[in-house]
């Protein structure tokens, strides 16, 4: 066996493809630490979580290596199939067979042999790695010590024992079946794993799942560290425990099982007998000769059109002999098998799915069964073109009287002829999703147009570039290293500066279907790049031909030789044509793109960002005037994708001082054209920067304080060509949304600056805080929402096109019909932020009202399901809201659909604008006692907005969120409370303890307490949620609307300097009892987590009937920093003591007070217990929350 296996490892290590595939991986550790580091201005990497992680960290490395061993599974494949299966295709295995070999040394030795060489070839990986850390351009505060226990721990934990399993999977698979192709199933199978895994990793209750699904580990590391911090990432090696120590442990066994069950099976024979098949004894007979008859008389053609006749036979015989192979069938069965597995949580929020409407089913399975097309394209483009020499074949075959481009052509037309196929087989898939969802709107228009004309289009440009490669390298194995190593590379294009979809293989801006407005501006840039690409793949196509490889002859120098001989005139006059209508297409593109709209690459943007900072900052103290009204006509042209504004600003000088310039911002957008801007009556601007939209205006006498002028502007925003990427969605041809971020802005916008710490550092920018200090005074002058306003007057007169509705916040004063288009004039009787919306849409309207306030739901026709929920929502917000804290300052509510474009629903004053992704199309099931109806809690959330928002307004430092998002969350919580009762909240609360804790995982710059947050998501919404409930919980539902309720009366509409958090707190702080308080500061001024873990639990029965519970248990409390090192934190603390029901109702719950780590208590309940412990409904942060409670033990 050992002779075996080093003679296998020096053949090995004698082959260049062996040290091909060691120096790539090499170079691809060495650039993915250089791009992790900052080597290079223009590439933006990460692997650990980016920010403050560093990318030698052991979590950025053990990441950074499973997954580089990941991608190198078809190397795997390669090595340990070839390993066995090049003695039966050189058909040396009879000699081996007849020589006293044992079958384990045979087999043992060919498969320590092969696993040797693959660790030969990864050990680059971290070779590459570890070289690429001590360069010395590396961004220092990026890179740390190197420790070696973090680059070896990841081959023991993932890397070798992937190899291994995948090894013996591939090995088992060859010698089992004497044929290669089951090796490239057997990948495919091994990716299903991984996907099936990362779509469980969605839910809760499924992530278990995910990480034993997934045979490479990957999502078994990601349950184990997702909850990790940043000074966790940066110090702890991945720890073999939990799922993933399980993971690790089942797919080794299944590797051993494999090669055991392959020593087992294993037969020395020349040939393995079919299945069911008897061996044929040989006759007695004599043979007789056959009668001799004249041979035919043939008629030879060897025109051009007789060859052609022969293309859709030859085509046939391709595409038939692929799609009936068993192989080949098992890849597809995989990729259905997954689309109906990733189908059970399509769109999904908080555990609750949508309705399957047709575009979303389309977005799954043909997203979902992307990679399968993929796949199939790497695998069989080499199949089909190394068929006939496989098959030992190609020399008859190539001495046929045949032109060199009649095989060539039919085995690609096979192969997009294969993506038809699947397409069909995608097309069945959603409609099978939809029917059994109960869903019977098919729109099978829809299916075609996107699966057959976006689509396939697609794939079909991946068969030419597959071909190419695979003809031009001449190579089946090293043809599918390129592919796939193209198609891992492609996904890091744009990262390395390559965004422009000119140069990017089959690129085009991506396009999204929308119920409201079909496919929008999206086809018409689909169009153009395809055209650009197909022009592309015919030459591609046409060169393939030159270089295809007939005949024994196939060096390089001989191939190139043979291509003049093959450039014919059809073939010279179809590459010119290929190749200059590609020039020309893509000059027709550049003018859109680059000439009609500004192209900027995402560097090319930050740098922007950073020159309007370095060149206007120093203006940020200057006096401005405020806006103190605003009137505007608004024009829409839904047809046109265009819009017009035609506005006055009242300004008033409440700075205190004369005010001498006036700077206004404008988007600098290509789409903008400025039909007038003037200001205190300067029809031009004294310095016009128009890159940066940065206006100057010296007035010729300076505005003194408290004196009162205009700025007038009449603007217009036009869609211009298409753009590279995004194309504007503002304006459509039905939903239209476009705020107040078009109009004119004064002054500095600090909100402009750049806010990641490492572009800063790259553009020369000076470090700077997210917000200001918490009690920074001169900082809460101004809103958070904006720094030229305070409260305004508001009126505006929206038209639009005569079939639309148009709105904007206001009351309706007036509608007409003038000029074959509809107005509508609104105006606000009360003063509102400087934040509003205009919209227009056909849309359908329902109505109702609450104790005189107008409720109205303006809704595209079919998406009807969930308007009641809607309503009573706004209905039981309103009477909440009123109740708890004061009446509601508008007669209306209005809730405006608007196009997917953007996924959420956001409150102006009386006006919500919804996406219909986010609620409108959402399935709840009042009978599930899982689904969270979260359109009633989204809807409940924007209300609370008008009090949180539109009233009590926190000024522009840390905290600010908290006073809006967080109270909102909390309104919309107590709604949905008193609705559907506190056990149902138990669920959505586990949700936002996921998201929060995920959140600070992946934070970039540092984590901040809620008191002090500063606008992050995670914090203020989900960290929130969970606050807030807590705090409700120990102090009363009552107590905190009661401290809530006077801080609105003393902070609602009112001047600078606006309310802060500490303002709040204060509120909250009188109504808690001394032995909570300790509360308000661990909720809001500290990073608190909680680790509680039940240990036992038992329970004795009474002779009352009763049980019995006695629980032990350990507590402990930590404090993090913004980086998340903890320390612990003394206990004094009231946690809930709690014994659940089978159904995980309360049968005991009781605040009891901990003072020590390790408690015991014993309780009495009136019904048979099921499960014990500390925190049992998770009220409390706690990264482990599943060991809160334990299975009682009955005794």
């Amino acid at each position: 066996m050992i002779a075996i296996a080093l003679f296998e490892l020096r053949r090995r290590l004698k082959m260049l493809s062996t040290w091909v595939y060691f120096g790539v991986y090499l170079a691809l550790g060495f650039i993915l630490m250089n791009a992790a580091a900052g080597a290079w201005e223009a590439v933006t990497f990460n692997a650990g979580g980016g920010g403050k992680v560093l990318a030698n960290s052991p979590h950025s490395l053990s990441v950074m290596m499973a997954y580089l061993g990941f991608t190198g599974v078809i190397i795997s494949g390669a090595m340990m199939g070839q390993a066995v299966y090049q003695d039966f295709a050189a058909g040396s295995h009879t000699l081996f067979f007849t020589t006293p070999i044992s079958k384990a040394q045979y087999l043992f030795g060919r498969f320590l042999g092969a696993f040797l060489v693959l660790l030969v070839i990864f050990s680059s990986i971290g070779l590459g790695a570890f070289v690429g850390s001590y360069m010395p351009w590396l961004q220092k505060h990026l890179v740390g010590p190197n420790s070696g226990a973090a680059y070896l721990w990841p081959y023991v934990t993932s890397v070798l024992p992937n190899l291994f399993f995948a090894g013996a999977l591939f090995f088992a698979l060859a010698a089992l079946t004497r044929r290669i192709l089951p090796v490239y199933v057997g990948t495919v199978v091994l990716f299903i794993g991984y996907l099936i895994g990362g779509s469980l990793m969605r839910e809760l209750e499924t992530k278990w799942i995910s990480a034993l699904a997934d045979p490479f580990g990957l999502n078994a590391q990601r349950v184990v560290t997702e909850y990790w911090t940043v000074a966790e990432k940066n110090t702890r090696l991945l720890p073999l425990e939990g799922w993933f120590l399980l993971n690790r442990l089942v797919w080794l066994a299944v590797g051993i099982v494999a090669l055991v069950f392959t020593y087992v099976r294993f037969q020395r024979t020349h040939a393995l007998p079919l299945r069911g098949q008897k061996e044929q004894e040989p006759s007695s007979e004599p043979a007789l000769p056959a009668s001799i008859a004249p041979l035919p008389a043939l008629n030879r053609d060897f025109r051009g059109t007789t060859f052609l006749r022969l293309l859709p036979k030859l085509t046939w015989l391709d595409l038939k002999e692929t799609v009936k192979n068993v192989y080949f069938l098992v890849m597809v069965l995989a990729g259905v098998l997954f689309v109906f597995i990733s189908a059970r949580a399509m769109g999904s929020m908080y555990g609750t799915n949508t309705w399957p409407v047709t575009y979303m089913v389309l977005e799954m399975v043909g997203g979902t069964f992307a990679l399968f097309h993929i796949i199939i394209i790497t695998f069989y483009s080499g199949e089909l073109i190394w068929r006939e020499r496989d098959a030992q074949m190609s020399g008859l075959m190539d001495a046929l009287p045949t032109p060199g481009w009649l095989p060539y052509v039919s085995k690609l037309l096979a192969l997009m002829g294969v993506q038809v196929i699947l397409t069909c087989v995608v097309f069945l898939c959603g409609l099978i999703v939809q029917a059994a969802k109960g869903y019977t709107h098919f729109e099978l228009g829809l299916y075609v147009t996107e699966l057959f004309g976006l689509r396939l289009p697609d794939l079909w440009l991946l068969c030419v570039l597959a071909v190419f490669i695979h003809v031009v390298v001449n190579h089946k194995y090293v043809g599918h290293f390129i592919m796939v190593l193209y198609l891992v590379l492609s996904q890091f294009a744009s990262q390395f500066g390559f965004e422009h979809n000119l140069y990017s293989y089959a690129g085009s801006p991506s396009y999204t279907y929308s119920d409201m407005n079909g496919f929008g501006p999206f086809l018409r840039p689909y169009f153009w790049f395809h055209l650009y690409w197909g022009l592309a793949a015919l030459a591609l196509a046409l060169a393939a031909h030159l270089f295809w490889a007939r005949g024994s002859e196939e060096g390089a120098s001989w191939r190139l030789r043979t291509v003049g001989t093959r450039l014919s005139g059809p073939v010279r006059v179809g590459l010119a044509v290929a190749l200059l209508g590609f020039a020309g297409v893509g000059i027709s593109i550049f003018h859109n793109t680059n000439r009609l709209n500004r192209y900027l690459t995402e560097r090319e943007q930050q740098a922007e960002q950073a020159d309007y900072e370095k060149k206007y900052k120093a203006l940020s103290s200057e006096p401005q005037p405020r806006i103190v009204s605003v009137k505007v006509q608004t024009d829409i042209y839904p047809q046109e994708a265009r819009v017009r504004f035609l506005g006055i600003y009242g300004l008033e000088n409440r700075s205190g001082q004369p005010v001498k310039t006036v700077y206004v911002n404008l988007p600098p957008r290509s789409e903008l054209t400025i039909h007038k801007l003037s200001v205190v009556g300067l029809d031009t601007a004294s310095e016009q920067d128009t890159r940066l939209g940065f206006y100057t205006y010296r007035l010729p006498e300076p505005l003194a304080p408290g004196a009162k002028a205009e700025l007038s502007f009449d603007l217009e925003y036009a869609a211009r060509g298409f753009k590279n990427r995004s194309q504007p969605t503002e304006v459509v041809d039905n939903g239209t949304f476009v705020n107040s971020e078009a109009l004119p802005h004064l002054g500095y916008q600090e909100n402009s600056e750049l806010s990641d710490e490492d572009t800063r550092r790259r553009l020369g920018l000076a470090p700077k805080e997210r917000m200001a200090d918490v009690n920074d005074l001169k900082a809460r002058m101004n809103t958070y929402i904006g720094s030229d306003s305070d409260w305004i007057t508001f009126e505006t007169t929206v038209s639009t096109s005569p079939d639309q509705i148009a709105l904007a916040p206001g009351y309706l004063e007036r509608e007409w019909t003038e000029g074959g288009r509809r107005y509508f004039h609104y105006k606000m009787d009360r003063p509102i932020l400087s934040f509003f919306s205009f919209l227009s849409a056909r849309w359908q309207v329902k109505r109702d009202a609450w104790n005189g306030v107008a409720i109205e739901v303006y809704y595209h026709p079919g998406h009807e399901y969930n308007l009641d929920r809607m309503i009573a929502s706004v209905k039981d917000s309103l009477d909440y809201f009123t109740n708890a804290f004061s009446p509601y300052q508008h007669r209306q509510v209005r809730i405006l659909e608007f196009p997917r474009y953007a996924s959420f629903a956001q409150s102006f004053p009386n006006t919500i604008p919804y996406s219909e992704s986010i609620g409108f199309i959402a399935r709840v099931d009042p009978d599930d006692p899982k689904d969270v109806d979260y359109p009633y809690y989204v809807t409940a959330h924007e209300v609370a907005h008008q009090w949180w928002a539109h009233q009590v307004v926190g000024g522009n430092v840390q905290g600010a969120t908290l006073l809006s998002e967080t109270l909102s969350q909390y309104s919309a919580l107590m709604v949905m409370k008193r609705k559907y009762g506190a056990e149902k909240m138990g669920r959505f609360l586990r949700y936002e303890l996921d998201r929060y804790l995920n959140g600070r995982s992946i934070e970039r710059n540092k984590e901040m307490p809620l008191g002090r947050v500063e606008n992050q998501g995670y914090v203020h919404y989900r960290k929130g949620s969970l606050i807030m409930y807590a705090l409700q919980d120990y102090l009363g539902e009552d107590k905190v609307n009661q401290a809530l309720a006077s801080f609105l009366r003393k902070t609602a509409y009112q001047s600078p300097p606006f309310t802060h958090s500490p303002e709040l707190i204060a509120e909250l702080r009188a109504v808690t009892p001394d032995h909570l308080r300790y509360l308000l500061e661990d909720f809001f001024d500290r990073i608190t987590l909680y680790e509680n873990r039940a240990v036992t639990a038992t329970s004795t029965a009474l002779p009352n009937g009763r049980f019995e519970v006695k629980i032990t248990a350990k507590a402990r409390k930590v404090e993090a920093d913004g980086l998340g090192q903890e320390k612990e934190l003394p206990l004094n603390d009231y946690v809930d003591v709690g014994v659940l029901d089978a159904d995980g109702k309360p049968l005991f719950l009781e605040k009891r007070l901990i003072q020590q780590g390790d408690v015991s208590f014993t309780v009495q309940v009136s019904t048979r217990p099921a499960k014990a412990g500390l925190d049992p409904l998770y009220k409390l942060i706690d990264r482990k929350p599943e060991d809160n409670t334990v299975t009682v033990e009955a005794l």
